[in-house]
């Protein structure tokens, strides 16, 4: 059984309970890796990271700007397809050997595959997956997952403005290529074999049934499949069906740093796809912002501030229109925002009910939280 990640770093003193503890709600909240989690929130860099998992796979680790200028002929070795069903960039040829970049080198299978594929013997390299998703983007085309866009951004900001004397000793722990082809990249993803509960076991997420074929959900059924929910996607998916059930309109947003990020959405039974890209700034007047600033609902048509708008637009709502907007609060923090939309009498009726929804999706989130530090010990 492979130790998971966590114990590793705890075990080496490059982090502490309290910050594994800390990223370990933060991956659990925002369904990114423990590792990506740990380098977000500054408990550890970026390259310290990929060095040490460097040293425990025995493998070596790509150089920082190693994967920003590879020659096409060794691109051409690895097609497309490839690249993207395995993440893997090839970056040198030596003879009849290429170098393989990988976000998980013990992927013997893909090892196995790029060399039938190419006839070379393949020497597999540590890298980001992050700075593979770059490679990706930039020499296939192959768009990456708009999550670690969001993530790149964060930590370029605060890389951005941070002092450059404070760099001096940190420089070599921080310097790796981004997607921009700046020559920085801003987050990492460790190998599968490391991470262990980016889901549990044998999990597979379904996608949001159309109301027409779904069965009816009531509390009770709710109640027993968050109980038994494996990741946050799957309390999502809970949550906007039986929203989709029970109101015109429903929708679920997740608040990160300074934004609501568009979660899951339904109206008329159908999957809003377009606002899992849509983001309302907290920065400016909104009834997120008052949600998230009182930790209380609020209910009625919305004021029209440019955010506001934003909100109605994204779920096609004209302005006179009734909404419900209520947190969903965890350790006294407001991590998500549940929206729905009816006439004022039924969401009056209906307030309490999802009062106590809401406070079964914190505890549901809590659940994940402890069943993946049982996982990670």
């Amino acid at each position: 059984m492979a130790i998971k990640l966590g114990e590793l770093l705890l075990k080496e003193k490059l982090i502490t309970t309290e910050q594994l503890d800390e990223a370990l709600k933060s991956h659990t909240l925002f369904g990114i890796k423990l590792g990506s989690s740990l380098i977000e929130l500054g408990f550890i860099s970026d390259e310290q990271l990929c060095r040490f998992l460097s040293n425990k796979l025995g493998v070596p680790a790509v150089p920082p700007r190693a994967m920003s200028s590879v020659p096409q002929e060794v691109l051409g070795l690895v097609p497309a397809e490839l690249a993207a069903k395995y993440r893997v960039i090839p970056i040198k040829v030596e003879g009849k050997k290429l170098a393989l970049a990988m976000g998980d080198p013990t992927d013997f299978k893909a090892i196995d595959e790029v060399a039938f594929v190419t006839g070379c013997v393949v020497i597999p390299h540590i890298v980001p997956d992050v700075r593979i998703t770059a490679a990706l983007s930039k020499y296939y085309q192959i768009r990456g997952d708009i999550r670690y866009i969001k993530i790149e951004g964060e930590i370029a900001n605060k890389r951005r403005f941070t002092p450059v004397e404070e760099k001096v000793e940190k420089a070599e722990n921080i310097s790796i290529p981004m997607m921009n082809e700046s020559g920085e990249l801003l987050n990492i993803e460790i190998p599968l074999e490391f991470e262990g509960f980016g889901s549990l076991p044998d999990y597979v997420d379904d996608p949001i049934a159309e109301a027409a074929g779904a069965d009816s959900y009531s509390v009770d059924r709710l109640s027993i499949e968050f109980a038994s929910a494996k990741n946050r996607d799957q309390i999502a998916n809970i949550f906007i069906k039986y929203l989709g059930q029970e109101f015109t309109v429903g929708a679920l947003f997740i608040i990160r740093n300074n934004m609501a990020v568009g979660w899951r959405g339904i109206a008329s039974g159908k999957r809003i796809e377009e606002l899992e890209n849509m983001n309302i700034l907290l920065s400016k007047p909104s009834v997120m912002r008052d949600v998230l600033e009182t930790r209380q609902f609020a209910m009625g048509s919305l004021i029209q501030t440019p955010e506001n708008k934003v909100l109605l637009k994204s779920l096609s709502i004209n302005s006179g229109t009734p909404l419900l907007v209520l947190p969903i609060v965890m350790l006294k923090k407001v991590v998500a925002v549940v929206v729905v939309s009816a006439d004022m009498d039924a969401l009056g009726k209906r307030l309490q009910e999802l009062q106590k929804l809401v406070y079964k999706a914190s505890l549901a989130f809590e659940m994940l939280i402890i069943k993946n530090k049982i996982l990670m010990t």
